[in-house]
Protein backbone atom coordinates (compact mmCIF):
# COMPACT_ATOMS: atom_id res chain seq x y z
CA UNK A 1 0.00 0.00 0.00
CA UNK A 2 1.12 3.21 -0.38
CA UNK A 3 2.44 5.87 2.40
CA UNK A 4 1.67 9.28 2.77
CA UNK A 5 5.57 10.70 3.15
CA UNK A 6 6.58 8.97 0.10
CA UNK A 7 7.74 11.70 -2.53
CA UNK A 8 9.12 14.14 0.12
CA UNK A 9 13.06 13.06 -0.68
CA UNK A 10 12.64 13.50 -5.00
CA UNK A 11 9.43 15.73 -4.74
CA UNK A 12 7.43 13.72 -7.22
CA UNK A 13 3.93 12.33 -6.24
CA UNK A 14 4.99 9.21 -6.16
CA UNK A 15 1.41 7.68 -4.84
CA UNK A 16 0.08 8.77 -8.01
CA UNK A 17 2.79 7.29 -9.93
CA UNK A 18 2.52 4.02 -8.16
CA UNK A 19 -1.46 4.46 -8.41
CA UNK A 20 -1.44 4.81 -12.22
CA UNK A 21 0.70 1.76 -12.85
CA UNK A 22 -1.63 -0.30 -11.06
CA UNK A 23 -4.69 0.72 -12.88
CA UNK A 24 -2.61 0.41 -15.85
CA UNK A 25 -2.76 -3.58 -15.06
CA UNK A 26 -5.89 -3.76 -13.31
CA UNK A 27 -8.05 -1.52 -15.73
CA UNK A 28 -8.06 -3.84 -19.11
CA UNK A 29 -8.32 -7.06 -17.09
CA UNK A 30 -11.37 -5.83 -15.24
CA UNK A 31 -12.64 -4.63 -17.69
CA UNK A 32 -12.15 -8.46 -19.86
CA UNK A 33 -13.56 -9.84 -16.77
CA UNK A 34 -16.87 -7.42 -16.90
CA UNK A 35 -17.39 -8.04 -20.40
CA UNK A 36 -17.13 -11.51 -20.19
CA UNK A 37 -19.34 -11.66 -17.51
CA UNK A 38 -22.18 -9.98 -18.82
CA UNK A 39 -22.06 -12.17 -22.17
CA UNK A 40 -22.10 -15.44 -19.49
CA UNK A 41 -24.80 -13.75 -17.59
CA UNK A 42 -26.98 -12.51 -20.54
CA UNK A 43 -26.37 -16.55 -22.03
CA UNK A 44 -27.60 -18.17 -18.20
CA UNK A 45 -30.64 -16.09 -18.86
CA UNK A 46 -30.98 -16.85 -22.33
CA UNK A 47 -30.30 -20.33 -21.41
CA UNK A 48 -33.68 -19.93 -18.44
CA UNK A 49 -35.83 -18.62 -21.47
CA UNK A 50 -35.08 -21.06 -23.67
CA UNK A 51 -35.94 -23.51 -20.70
CA UNK A 52 -39.45 -21.77 -20.04
CA UNK A 53 -40.60 -22.22 -23.82
CA UNK A 54 -39.90 -25.97 -24.14
CA UNK A 55 -41.61 -26.65 -20.77
CA UNK A 56 -44.37 -24.80 -22.32
CA UNK A 57 -44.10 -26.88 -25.40
CA UNK A 58 -43.98 -29.86 -23.13
CA UNK A 59 -47.36 -29.38 -21.36
CA UNK A 60 -49.08 -29.51 -24.78
CA UNK A 61 -46.93 -32.58 -25.36
CA UNK A 62 -48.64 -34.23 -22.14
CA UNK A 63 -51.44 -33.72 -23.10
CA UNK A 64 -51.70 -35.11 -26.72
CA UNK A 65 -49.09 -37.84 -25.19
CA UNK A 66 -52.35 -38.74 -22.36
CA UNK A 67 -55.37 -38.14 -24.69
CA UNK A 68 -58.19 -40.01 -23.98
CA UNK A 69 -60.74 -41.05 -25.79
CA UNK A 70 -63.91 -39.80 -24.76
CA UNK A 71 -67.85 -39.37 -26.14
CA UNK A 72 -69.86 -36.61 -26.96
CA UNK A 73 -73.77 -36.68 -26.89
CA UNK A 74 -76.25 -33.82 -28.62
CA UNK A 75 -79.70 -33.75 -28.78
CA UNK A 76 -81.57 -31.34 -31.57
CA UNK A 77 -84.14 -29.95 -29.38
CA UNK A 78 -82.33 -29.07 -26.29
CA UNK A 79 -85.83 -28.39 -24.29
CA UNK A 80 -86.68 -31.99 -24.76
CA UNK A 81 -83.84 -32.90 -22.56
CA UNK A 82 -79.94 -32.48 -21.91
CA UNK A 83 -78.15 -35.85 -22.69
CA UNK A 84 -74.68 -36.61 -21.88
CA UNK A 85 -72.25 -39.78 -22.96
CA UNK A 86 -69.38 -41.50 -20.56
CA UNK A 87 -67.52 -42.96 -23.43
CA UNK A 88 -69.07 -46.75 -23.33
CA UNK A 89 -71.69 -46.04 -25.91
CA UNK A 90 -72.23 -47.08 -29.18
CA UNK A 91 -71.65 -44.18 -31.88
CA UNK A 92 -74.51 -43.49 -33.83
CA UNK A 93 -77.82 -41.75 -33.39
CA UNK A 94 -81.38 -42.37 -32.38
CA UNK A 95 -84.81 -40.55 -32.09
CA UNK A 96 -86.25 -39.44 -28.65
CA UNK A 97 -89.99 -38.31 -27.92
CA UNK A 98 -91.21 -37.41 -24.48
CA UNK A 99 -94.99 -38.01 -23.69
CA UNK A 100 -94.89 -37.35 -20.36
CA UNK A 101 -92.60 -35.99 -17.49
CA UNK A 102 -92.17 -37.80 -14.14
CA UNK A 103 -94.07 -35.34 -11.35
CA UNK A 104 -94.80 -35.90 -7.55
CA UNK A 105 -97.85 -36.09 -6.05
CA UNK A 106 -99.43 -33.32 -4.14
CA UNK A 107 -102.49 -32.84 -1.81
CA UNK A 108 -103.90 -30.20 -0.25
CA UNK A 109 -106.58 -29.90 2.68
CA UNK A 110 -110.01 -28.71 1.60
CA UNK A 111 -110.62 -24.92 0.90
CA UNK A 112 -112.02 -22.99 3.87
CA UNK A 113 -111.51 -25.99 6.66
CA UNK A 114 -108.52 -23.64 8.13
CA UNK A 115 -109.20 -19.80 8.45
CA UNK A 116 -105.12 -19.60 8.85
CA UNK A 117 -102.05 -20.73 9.94
CA UNK A 118 -102.67 -20.47 13.58
CA UNK A 119 -106.18 -22.49 13.49
CA UNK A 120 -106.30 -25.45 15.50
CA UNK A 121 -106.80 -28.34 13.88
CA UNK A 122 -108.05 -30.64 16.48
CA UNK A 123 -106.35 -33.55 18.81
CA UNK A 124 -105.51 -37.59 17.98
CA UNK A 125 -102.87 -38.94 15.86
CA UNK A 126 -101.96 -38.75 12.28
CA UNK A 127 -100.30 -41.30 10.11
CA UNK A 128 -98.01 -40.45 7.07
CA UNK A 129 -96.46 -42.96 4.57
CA UNK A 130 -94.79 -42.38 1.47
CA UNK A 131 -95.38 -45.02 -1.25
CA UNK A 132 -93.71 -48.14 0.04
CA UNK A 133 -91.29 -46.13 3.53
CA UNK A 134 -92.15 -47.05 6.54
CA UNK A 135 -94.99 -45.08 7.98
CA UNK A 136 -94.78 -42.06 10.82
CA UNK A 137 -96.91 -41.55 13.99
CA UNK A 138 -97.23 -37.87 14.42
CA UNK A 139 -99.12 -37.02 17.76
CA UNK A 140 -101.16 -33.69 17.75
CA UNK A 141 -102.32 -32.54 21.15
CA UNK A 142 -105.07 -30.33 22.05
CA UNK A 143 -104.92 -26.73 20.97
CA UNK A 144 -101.98 -27.38 18.54
CA UNK A 145 -102.53 -25.46 15.07
CA UNK A 146 -101.84 -25.69 11.29
CA UNK A 147 -98.76 -24.42 11.75
CA UNK A 148 -97.29 -26.90 14.36
CA UNK A 149 -98.55 -29.80 12.13
CA UNK A 150 -96.81 -28.33 9.38
CA UNK A 151 -93.66 -27.96 11.10
CA UNK A 152 -94.30 -31.75 12.50
CA UNK A 153 -94.90 -33.40 9.55
CA UNK A 154 -91.25 -31.47 8.10
CA UNK A 155 -89.76 -32.90 10.78
CA UNK A 156 -90.68 -36.31 10.58
CA UNK A 157 -88.45 -37.58 8.00
CA UNK A 158 -91.15 -39.17 6.00
CA UNK A 159 -90.41 -37.68 2.20
CA UNK A 160 -93.11 -35.33 2.50
CA UNK A 161 -93.08 -31.46 2.40
CA UNK A 162 -95.34 -29.38 3.83
CA UNK A 163 -96.25 -25.56 3.85
CA UNK A 164 -99.01 -23.34 4.14
CA UNK A 165 -100.65 -21.51 1.45
CA UNK A 166 -103.53 -19.13 1.69
CA UNK A 167 -105.84 -19.16 -1.31
CA UNK A 168 -107.47 -16.22 -0.62
CA UNK A 169 -110.52 -18.21 1.56
CA UNK A 170 -107.87 -19.34 4.35
CA UNK A 171 -105.17 -21.24 4.77
CA UNK A 172 -104.30 -24.73 3.19
CA UNK A 173 -102.04 -27.18 4.45
CA UNK A 174 -100.03 -28.46 1.14
CA UNK A 175 -98.52 -31.87 1.22
CA UNK A 176 -95.66 -32.64 -1.45
CA UNK A 177 -93.93 -35.43 -1.85
CA UNK A 178 -90.39 -35.34 -2.44
CA UNK A 179 -89.14 -37.91 -4.53
CA UNK A 180 -91.13 -38.03 -8.48
CA UNK A 181 -93.64 -41.60 -9.68
CA UNK A 182 -96.50 -43.16 -9.89
CA UNK A 183 -95.22 -45.39 -6.81
CA UNK A 184 -94.75 -42.43 -4.68
CA UNK A 185 -97.97 -41.69 -3.49
CA UNK A 186 -98.89 -39.60 0.04
CA UNK A 187 -101.30 -41.66 2.27
CA UNK A 188 -102.17 -39.45 5.55
CA UNK A 189 -104.53 -41.54 8.04
CA UNK A 190 -106.62 -39.04 10.64
CA UNK A 191 -107.48 -40.88 13.87
CA UNK A 192 -109.69 -38.44 16.23
CA UNK A 193 -109.02 -38.56 20.08
CA UNK A 194 -111.27 -37.37 21.52
CA UNK A 195 -113.94 -37.94 18.48
CA UNK A 196 -115.06 -34.89 16.55
CA UNK A 197 -111.82 -33.30 17.22
CA UNK A 198 -111.74 -31.91 14.14
CA UNK A 199 -108.48 -33.72 12.89
CA UNK A 200 -110.68 -35.80 10.37
CA UNK A 201 -110.50 -32.55 8.15
CA UNK A 202 -106.53 -33.88 7.69
CA UNK A 203 -107.26 -37.20 7.13
CA UNK A 204 -106.64 -38.22 3.36
CA UNK A 205 -109.94 -39.20 2.17
CA UNK A 206 -110.75 -35.10 3.26
CA UNK A 207 -107.98 -34.22 1.10
CA UNK A 208 -107.81 -32.80 -2.36
CA UNK A 209 -105.22 -33.73 -4.74
CA UNK A 210 -103.77 -31.00 -7.04
CA UNK A 211 -101.27 -33.05 -8.80
CA UNK A 212 -100.84 -36.45 -9.51
CA UNK A 213 -97.95 -38.93 -9.10
CA UNK A 214 -96.69 -40.20 -12.74
CA UNK A 215 -93.72 -41.95 -14.27
CA UNK A 216 -92.16 -40.32 -17.06
CA UNK A 217 -92.92 -42.05 -20.59
CA UNK A 218 -90.13 -41.49 -23.51
CA UNK A 219 -89.94 -43.09 -26.55
CA UNK A 220 -86.91 -44.60 -27.94
CA UNK A 221 -86.73 -45.13 -31.53
CA UNK A 222 -90.54 -46.41 -31.35
CA UNK A 223 -89.99 -48.29 -27.41
CA UNK A 224 -91.89 -47.01 -24.97
CA UNK A 225 -89.55 -46.17 -21.75
CA UNK A 226 -91.18 -45.70 -18.20
CA UNK A 227 -88.97 -44.38 -15.55
CA UNK A 228 -89.85 -42.81 -11.63
CA UNK A 229 -87.45 -39.86 -12.24
CA UNK A 230 -86.92 -37.99 -14.99
CA UNK A 231 -83.61 -39.31 -15.75
CA UNK A 232 -82.79 -42.09 -18.13
CA UNK A 233 -79.62 -43.49 -16.87
CA UNK A 234 -80.11 -46.95 -18.05
CA UNK A 235 -82.57 -46.88 -20.92
CA UNK A 236 -79.38 -47.00 -23.34
CA UNK A 237 -75.82 -48.13 -22.22
CA UNK A 238 -73.33 -45.51 -21.51
CA UNK A 239 -76.05 -42.00 -22.43
CA UNK A 240 -77.49 -40.44 -19.72
CA UNK A 241 -80.77 -38.56 -20.67
CA UNK A 242 -81.93 -35.66 -18.31
CA UNK A 243 -85.89 -34.89 -19.41
CA UNK A 244 -86.68 -31.27 -19.72
CA UNK A 245 -90.38 -31.59 -21.81
CA UNK A 246 -92.75 -33.28 -24.00
CA UNK A 247 -92.66 -33.09 -27.30
CA UNK A 248 -95.12 -34.27 -30.44
CA UNK A 249 -92.19 -35.12 -32.61
CA UNK A 250 -89.15 -37.10 -31.86
CA UNK A 251 -85.86 -35.35 -31.34
CA UNK A 252 -82.78 -36.71 -32.69
CA UNK A 253 -79.94 -38.09 -30.45
CA UNK A 254 -76.08 -37.91 -31.52
CA UNK A 255 -73.71 -39.84 -30.00
CA UNK A 256 -69.72 -39.96 -31.29
CA UNK A 257 -66.33 -39.59 -30.85
CA UNK A 258 -65.40 -36.16 -28.70
CA UNK A 259 -63.13 -34.56 -31.66
CA UNK A 260 -63.42 -31.29 -30.74
CA UNK A 261 -61.12 -32.21 -27.86
CA UNK A 262 -58.24 -33.80 -29.77
CA UNK A 263 -58.70 -30.59 -32.45
CA UNK A 264 -57.69 -28.53 -29.77
CA UNK A 265 -54.88 -30.61 -28.28
CA UNK A 266 -53.54 -30.57 -31.80
CA UNK A 267 -53.87 -26.60 -32.22
CA UNK A 268 -52.41 -25.76 -28.50
CA UNK A 269 -49.46 -27.83 -29.36
CA UNK A 270 -49.45 -26.19 -32.78
CA UNK A 271 -49.15 -22.49 -30.76
CA UNK A 272 -46.81 -23.70 -28.46
CA UNK A 273 -44.46 -25.17 -31.29
CA UNK A 274 -44.76 -21.71 -32.89
CA UNK A 275 -44.15 -19.78 -29.99
CA UNK A 276 -40.73 -22.03 -29.35
CA UNK A 277 -39.44 -21.93 -32.51
CA UNK A 278 -39.99 -17.93 -32.21
CA UNK A 279 -38.00 -17.67 -29.49
CA UNK A 280 -35.08 -19.53 -30.80
CA UNK A 281 -34.94 -17.33 -33.65
CA UNK A 282 -34.94 -14.19 -31.70
CA UNK A 283 -32.20 -15.85 -29.57
CA UNK A 284 -29.90 -16.41 -32.20
CA UNK A 285 -30.83 -13.83 -34.95
CA UNK A 286 -27.76 -11.75 -36.08
CA UNK A 287 -28.40 -8.02 -36.96
CA UNK A 288 -26.68 -7.15 -40.06
CA UNK A 289 -27.47 -3.57 -39.87
CA UNK A 290 -25.42 -3.22 -36.86
CA UNK A 291 -23.26 -6.08 -37.24
CA UNK A 292 -24.82 -7.87 -33.83
CA UNK A 293 -25.16 -11.04 -33.45
CA UNK A 294 -27.68 -12.01 -30.63
CA UNK A 295 -26.71 -13.93 -27.23
CA UNK A 296 -27.00 -17.35 -28.57
CA UNK A 297 -25.93 -16.92 -32.09
CA UNK A 298 -24.30 -20.07 -33.42
CA UNK A 299 -25.10 -21.94 -30.56
CA UNK A 300 -25.19 -25.70 -31.29
CA UNK A 301 -27.53 -25.91 -27.91
CA UNK A 302 -30.03 -23.86 -29.59
CA UNK A 303 -29.69 -25.97 -32.67
CA UNK A 304 -29.89 -29.81 -31.47
CA UNK A 305 -33.35 -28.29 -29.63
CA UNK A 306 -34.91 -27.08 -33.37
CA UNK A 307 -33.80 -31.03 -35.01
CA UNK A 308 -34.29 -32.97 -32.22
CA UNK A 309 -37.55 -31.99 -32.10
CA UNK A 310 -38.21 -31.33 -36.14
CA UNK A 311 -37.00 -35.55 -36.72
CA UNK A 312 -39.62 -36.73 -33.79
CA UNK A 313 -42.14 -34.34 -35.16
CA UNK A 314 -41.58 -36.02 -38.82
CA UNK A 315 -41.47 -39.64 -37.11
CA UNK A 316 -44.24 -42.58 -38.26
CA UNK A 317 -46.28 -44.15 -35.44
CA UNK A 318 -46.14 -47.26 -36.43
CA UNK A 319 -49.39 -48.32 -35.41
CA UNK A 320 -50.94 -50.95 -37.05
CA UNK A 321 -53.80 -50.98 -39.60
CA UNK A 322 -54.06 -47.39 -39.36
CA UNK A 323 -53.91 -45.15 -42.61
CA UNK A 324 -52.95 -42.32 -40.51
CA UNK A 325 -49.13 -42.35 -38.90
CA UNK A 326 -48.12 -39.05 -38.64
CA UNK A 327 -49.32 -35.42 -37.61
CA UNK A 328 -48.74 -34.14 -40.55
CA UNK A 329 -51.81 -36.39 -42.05
CA UNK A 330 -54.26 -35.14 -38.82
CA UNK A 331 -53.07 -31.35 -40.58
CA UNK A 332 -50.18 -30.44 -39.18
CA UNK A 333 -48.19 -28.85 -41.70
CA UNK A 334 -44.66 -27.55 -41.97
CA UNK A 335 -43.98 -23.74 -42.97
CA UNK A 336 -40.53 -23.15 -44.71
CA UNK A 337 -39.38 -20.82 -41.60
CA UNK A 338 -39.89 -23.93 -38.98
CA UNK A 339 -43.21 -23.01 -37.41
CA UNK A 340 -46.54 -25.06 -38.09
CA UNK A 341 -49.91 -24.61 -39.75
CA UNK A 342 -52.89 -26.35 -38.41
CA UNK A 343 -55.20 -27.55 -41.34
CA UNK A 344 -58.67 -27.77 -40.12
CA UNK A 345 -59.89 -29.36 -43.68
CA UNK A 346 -57.32 -31.89 -43.42
CA UNK A 347 -58.00 -32.72 -40.26
CA UNK A 348 -61.76 -33.46 -40.69
CA UNK A 349 -60.66 -36.04 -43.51
CA UNK A 350 -58.57 -37.37 -41.30
CA UNK A 351 -61.21 -38.21 -38.56
CA UNK A 352 -63.87 -38.89 -41.19
CA UNK A 353 -61.63 -41.95 -43.34
CA UNK A 354 -59.93 -43.25 -40.40
CA UNK A 355 -61.00 -45.35 -36.88
CA UNK A 356 -60.84 -42.76 -34.18
CA UNK A 357 -59.39 -45.12 -31.60
CA UNK A 358 -56.44 -45.69 -34.32
CA UNK A 359 -55.39 -42.02 -34.72
CA UNK A 360 -55.97 -41.68 -30.90
CA UNK A 361 -53.00 -43.76 -30.54
CA UNK A 362 -50.95 -42.18 -33.11
CA UNK A 363 -51.14 -38.96 -31.34
CA UNK A 364 -50.57 -40.43 -27.59
CA UNK A 365 -47.28 -42.11 -29.25
CA UNK A 366 -45.99 -39.08 -31.29
CA UNK A 367 -46.97 -36.34 -28.60
CA UNK A 368 -44.94 -39.06 -26.31
CA UNK A 369 -41.93 -39.39 -28.10
CA UNK A 370 -41.57 -35.35 -28.78
CA UNK A 371 -42.24 -35.36 -24.39
CA UNK A 372 -39.43 -37.69 -24.36
CA UNK A 373 -37.29 -35.52 -26.40
CA UNK A 374 -38.21 -32.16 -24.27
CA UNK A 375 -37.09 -34.13 -21.42
CA UNK A 376 -33.54 -34.61 -21.83
CA UNK A 377 -33.77 -30.72 -22.73
CA UNK A 378 -35.09 -29.73 -19.70
CA UNK A 379 -34.41 -32.39 -16.84
CA UNK A 380 -31.67 -31.43 -14.27
CA UNK A 381 -28.96 -33.48 -16.25
CA UNK A 382 -30.34 -32.38 -19.51
CA UNK A 383 -28.55 -30.26 -22.46
CA UNK A 384 -30.18 -27.17 -21.04
CA UNK A 385 -28.83 -27.57 -17.80
CA UNK A 386 -25.54 -29.23 -18.93
CA UNK A 387 -24.50 -26.49 -20.59
CA UNK A 388 -26.26 -23.80 -18.25
CA UNK A 389 -23.62 -25.61 -15.24
CA UNK A 390 -20.78 -24.77 -17.62
CA UNK A 391 -21.45 -21.22 -17.91
CA UNK A 392 -21.91 -20.45 -13.87
CA UNK A 393 -18.40 -22.74 -13.80
CA UNK A 394 -17.17 -19.88 -16.42
CA UNK A 395 -18.21 -17.40 -13.59
CA UNK A 396 -16.56 -18.97 -11.04
CA UNK A 397 -13.76 -19.14 -12.85
CA UNK A 398 -13.98 -15.55 -13.74
CA UNK A 399 -14.08 -14.96 -9.95
CA UNK A 400 -11.01 -16.85 -9.53
CA UNK A 401 -9.62 -14.86 -11.83
CA UNK A 402 -10.29 -11.36 -10.10
CA UNK A 403 -8.93 -12.97 -6.84
CA UNK A 404 -6.20 -13.76 -8.03
CA UNK A 405 -5.34 -10.84 -10.07
CA UNK A 406 -5.75 -8.78 -6.61
CA UNK A 407 -3.14 -10.92 -5.15
CA UNK A 408 -0.84 -9.92 -7.72
CA UNK A 409 -1.59 -6.14 -7.73
CA UNK A 410 -1.08 -6.54 -4.15
CA UNK A 411 2.61 -7.88 -4.13
CA UNK A 412 3.02 -5.33 -7.09
CA UNK A 413 1.66 -2.63 -5.01
CA UNK A 414 4.05 -3.69 -2.25
CA UNK A 415 7.50 -3.94 -4.93
CA UNK A 416 6.60 -0.61 -6.23
CA UNK A 417 6.32 1.13 -3.02
CA UNK A 418 9.59 -0.44 -1.94
CA UNK A 419 11.08 0.53 -5.08
CA UNK A 420 10.17 3.87 -5.05
CA UNK A 421 10.47 4.36 -1.54
CA UNK A 422 14.56 3.02 -2.36
CA UNK A 423 14.36 5.78 -4.78
CA UNK A 424 12.92 8.27 -2.90
CA UNK A 425 15.27 7.47 0.31
CA UNK A 426 18.62 7.33 -2.60
CA UNK A 427 17.09 10.98 -3.79
CA UNK A 428 16.68 12.75 -0.26
CA UNK A 429 20.67 11.48 0.38
CA UNK A 430 22.19 12.50 -3.10
CA UNK A 431 20.24 15.90 -2.50
CA UNK A 432 21.35 16.39 0.92
CA UNK A 433 24.95 15.31 -0.31
CA UNK A 434 24.59 17.84 -2.97
CA UNK A 435 23.39 20.88 -0.46
CA UNK A 436 26.58 20.09 1.59
CA UNK A 437 29.02 20.00 -1.03
CA UNK A 438 27.67 23.05 -1.96
CA UNK A 439 27.71 24.92 1.12
CA UNK A 440 31.39 23.22 1.17
CA UNK A 441 32.38 24.80 -1.70
CA UNK A 442 30.90 28.32 -0.74
CA UNK A 443 33.08 28.62 2.63
CA UNK A 444 36.32 28.09 0.66
CA UNK A 445 38.58 31.19 0.81
CA UNK A 446 39.16 31.34 -2.81
CA UNK A 447 35.19 31.31 -3.36
CA UNK A 448 35.19 34.06 -0.78
CA UNK A 449 37.76 36.32 -2.24
CA UNK A 450 35.85 35.90 -5.75
CA UNK A 451 32.87 37.07 -3.88
CA UNK A 452 34.63 40.07 -2.71
CA UNK A 453 35.36 40.92 -6.52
Amino acid sequence: MAISAMGVGSGLDLNQIVGDLLNAERVPKEQRFNQREERIEAQISAFGNLRNGIEQLQGSLLSLSGFELNQTASISDDSVANVSADGTAANGAFSLQVNQLAQAQALATAAGDFADGDAEVGAGQLQLQLGDRSPVTINVEEGETLRDVRDAINEAGAGVRASIVNDGNGARLVLNSTETGADNTISLTATEDPAGSGLARLDGSNLVETRAAQNAEAVIDGVTVTSATNTLDDAIEGITIELQGTSTAPATVSVREDQSALREALQGFVEQYNTLVGQTRELTSYNVEDDEPSVLTGDSTVRGVRSRLSEALLQQAGVPDSGVQTLAELGIVSNRDGTLNFDTSRFNQAMDNNDFDSIAQVVREVGGRMEEVTRTFVAPDGLIGNRTDGLRNDLERIEQQRERLDVRLERMESRLIAQFSRMDTAVAQMQSTGDFLTNQLANMPLAQNNSRR
